[in-house]
Formats: structure tokens, sequence, C-alpha cells
């Protein structure tokens, strides 16, 4: 494959989407292979992103392979009316050509034509094999974001516990599980919290019906809102966050099924910049956090408020969860592996 010319339907016009960055770039940049989004030249294997226009001729060239990588639970709507919804609303937008169908009717219909599709969790990838056997597993990578050494103190030597969040606006609702519960600890231990995010974000496809990330936290955080700051998400400022923070918390709306799909990228990521993280009882957190060996879940509200009361209280503790998260990611989540999963993807559908 030294002289592979990929063509690719990406996430985002620039490439900039951390789902661009972080996985197909990722590796190709690291093979030395060429990238093609004009669809129209001549490529050996093209990647699509779940942004494609599924229905394009440009995924049915005559020798050409087709990989799908779908990180997201798609194939699992929250319900009928928003599937079709999703489906109008990109028809609508020209995003996707063809019949108007629910949006996961349109997914499903691509992974049964496409050479090859990746996910990311095993959890997805039982959701997916009915419709194409060759389905594989990879999750992103994190390169881009710096190994931290935890350290002693929790990870600050501020006299303020800052718990950082890291995430799309569009996962704040989570948060709002666990508010009261947040409350509470402000109280008890002088909380702050920092939201790592966009200042700006979109209610429909990423491109409509605009909003201020603050008023969602308005919304849905008002008992501790006196207390939050939004640092605009960068990679610096992400690693400036997490340096001034003692623990992070990835709060999930299990209620729907895209978020409950999500894959265990926060977590690492958490884990690689020196934080002990609190998460939502997930098949994916559930699953690293026994395979890591840490009390990471949180299965009520009950624990949220032990689990959290621990970490703030025992430095020890807190970072002895953050050492076992490094060797899992050490052992498990290493450049090379992720390598090796592409480069057994594409040998999959050219060899």
């Amino acid at each position: 494959m030294s002289q592979l010319k990929i063509g690719y339907s990406p996430l985002s016009p620039a490439l900039a989407a951390a789902g661009d960055r972080r996985r197909l770039l990722f590796w190709a940049k690291d093979k030395g292979y060429e990238l093609v989004t004009d669809l129209t030249k001549k490529v050996d294997v093209i990647v699509a992103s779940e942004n494609s226009d599924f229905n394009s001729t440009s995924f049915s060239q005559k020798g050409v392979p087709v990989v799908f990588d779908l990180v997201d639970a798609y194939l699992s709507p929250l319900n009928p009316r928003d599937d079709m919804a999703r489906g109008l609303a990109k028809k609508l937008s020209g995003q996707i050509s063809g019949n108007i169908k629910p949006f996961s009717h349109h997914v499903r219909d691509f992974c049964e034509t496409s050479s090859a599709v990746i996910c990311s969790s095993p959890e997805q990838e039982a959701v997916i094999k009915p419709f194409n056997s060759n389905t594989h597993v990879i999750l992103d990578s994190h390169d881009e974001i710096p190994l931290i050494a935890p350290k002693l103190n929790g990870g600050t030597s501020l006299r303020e516990n800052i718990i950082l969040w890291e995430g799309q606006p569009a996962t704040i609702r989570g948060v709002q599980k666990i508010s009261s519960i947040l409350f509470q600890l402000t109280k008890e231990h002088d909380l702050y919290f920092d939201f790592v995010t966009d200042e700006k974000c979109f209610q429909l496809l990423g491109k409509y019906f605009k909003l201020d990330t603050l008023q969602l936290l308005k919304r849905d955080l008002l008992p501790i809102f006196d207390r939050i700051r939004i640092t605009p998400w960068t990679s610096i400022g992400l690693v400036e966050s997490a340096k001034k923070s003692t623990i992070s918390m990835i709060p999930i709306d299990l209620t729907v099924p895209m978020q409950k799909l999500k894959p265990e990228n926060r977590l690492l990521i958490m884990w690689r910049l020196g934080l002990p993280c609190l998460t939502s009882p997930s098949p994916a957190y559930i699953r690293v956090a026994n395979e890591a060996g840490v009390k990471a879940v949180c299965e009520s509200s009950k624990a949220w408020l032990e689990n959290f009361s621990n970490l703030l209280s025992d430095p020890t503790f807190a970072h002895e969860e953050v050492l076992r998260g490094q060797n899992y990611l050490s052992e498990k989540h290493n450049r090379q592996t992720l390598l090796n999963k592409w480069d057994q993807v594409i040998e999959s559908v050219i060899s």
C-alpha cells in the first residue's frame, strides 16, 4: 500500500473537525498516503464520513471500494419522529440526495453497500454487524493532547477545587441529570466548574438555530450557574484548564441512544490529561472502567456523591485512579495499535 491514493468525503470542508484530524488524517499522515477530497479524481479507495451524501454517484465507481467511517450511533435514533426529521432536514438542506426517508435508513443502506464499516465501540459494532459483516472498531487518536503526569495534590495547587467538563454543547444536557448533586457538593467543598466547549452552538445539523452555550448552561444548570465558567475549546485551552482542575466528569443523558452508545474517547482524554474522571454508567464506560480497574462509573445519585467526595478528600486515591487509567492507555490505546487497526480495514477491502 506504499502508493495509496485515498478519496475522502470529510466531516468538515477544511478537515478541521476532530473526527477528521483524529481518525483518517492521523493514519494517512503517518503512512504518507495522499488524501483527495475531489471524488471525481481517480483514487484507490474512498473513505466516507457520516456527513457524506450517501446517494452520491461518487460512491459507486467501478473497482473503487468504499469504507464508511460511522463514529456515531445513527442506527439507533431517539424515536421515529426525530429520525424522519433529521432525514428531511438533510434532504432540504442539500446535504443528502435521493428519496426522503428516516436518516437511520440512509445510514443502514450505506452500511449494506459499503465494502467495510468502521465504528468506535464494540457496542456500536453489535448494531452495525447485521448490515455489514466487515465491521471494525477504531477509537480516535489523542496524540494531539499531551500525556500529563497526575499530581498527588489532585492536579491543582489552587485553594479552590475545579471540576472540568469537556465536550460539545449538545451533550451538556447530561450534566443536568446531576445538577442537584453538584449543588450539594459546592456547599461542602467550595467547587467551581470549567466547561471547555464552543461558546456558540447550533441546534440542528450543526448549522441551524444558533444559540449561546451560556444560555444552555443557565437553562440546565441554574443552581450552580454562578460557579460556572466557559473556556473556548482549543487543545491549548483544554490542557491549561486540566492543569487547574481537580476532577473531571462525564454525566450522560442515557435516555438518548446516541449518547448512551458513544465510545470511551472522552474518558481516555481525561486520563491523558492527568485527571481522575467520573462518568455515567454507559456500556462503554462500564467496560473500560472494569478493564482499567478504576471506580469511575456512578450508577446512582448516591454513587455520584460518594465518588466525588472520595476523590476530593483523598488525593492519594485520586492519583492512583489516574495511574490506572494511564496504564490502560499504554496497553490498550497506544499509537501503534490504532495505526494497525486502520491498516487492517484498508487491507480488507483492497487485498
